[in-house]
């Protein structure tokens, strides 16, 4: 009796192991495919995030730059042409002044939270959008402004509209500042900038 009690009982574990480890291995296989998978989207996602990049205030077809950014290593002609005019004073433009003949709408260029909305003595009604601890932008110059402080904006979103300043009253304006680490950045440069390099 007792050695065919014992050979049972091994015929039984033999079955039991082989069977749990088939199922083992069949979790396995589904768990490599699962993180396969997974591998696969996380690369698309991050690849999404590396192509992204900052868009410039506006769309209109019709805007040119008026005043470009003072850079001191530019040549005299092109720092000459980077002068703000007020008042028969001439200062360097930390930003770009963007015009046109009509009024367009000014957006946002990346996602971050509007800081404050206020008015300068002479570059009119502006908004400021914090980015990230590093990185701010300005947008001067605007009426009907549609956005309030603390409110969430992602890139693309409109601001508001254009219009005429002190320094130049005959054309619908914007005037344009990016600040990065507190200091200023030429806006046509950093429009193609990653965003991953100004955290």
């Amino acid at each position: 009796v007792l050695p065919t009690l014992y050979g049972v009982i091994i015929v039984t574990s033999f079955f039991s192991i082989s069977i749990l480890n088939n199922i083992l291995v069949k979790d396995m296989t589904n768990y490599d495919f699962s993180k396969s998978i997974m591998k696969d989207v996380t690369q698309e996602v991050l690849g999404e995030v590396e192509k992204q990049e900052y868009v410039k205030p506006y769309l209109s077809d019709s805007v040119k730059i008026k005043t470009s950014y003072y850079n001191k290593d530019d040549e005299n002609q092109k720092q000459q042409e980077s002068l703000i005019t007020y008042q028969n004073t001439y200062m360097p433009s930390s930003g770009v002044l963007y015009v046109s003949e009509s009024d367009f709408e000014v957006l946002s260029v990346y996602d971050g939270t509007i800081t404050k909305v206020s008015e300068d003595e002479i570059l009119g009604n502006y908004v400021e959008i914090t980015h990230n601890n590093n990185l701010t932008t300005y947008y001067y110059s605007l009426k009907d402004i549609v956005v309030t402080e603390g409110e969430a904006v992602k890139s693309g979103t409109i601001l508001g509209q254009s219009m005429t300043n002190k320094i130049n009253e005959n054309e619908s304006s914007l005037y344009f500042e990016v600040y990065y680490q507190g200091k200023s950045l030429n806006p046509e440069t950093f429009y193609t900038t990653n965003p991953n390099d100004l955290q």
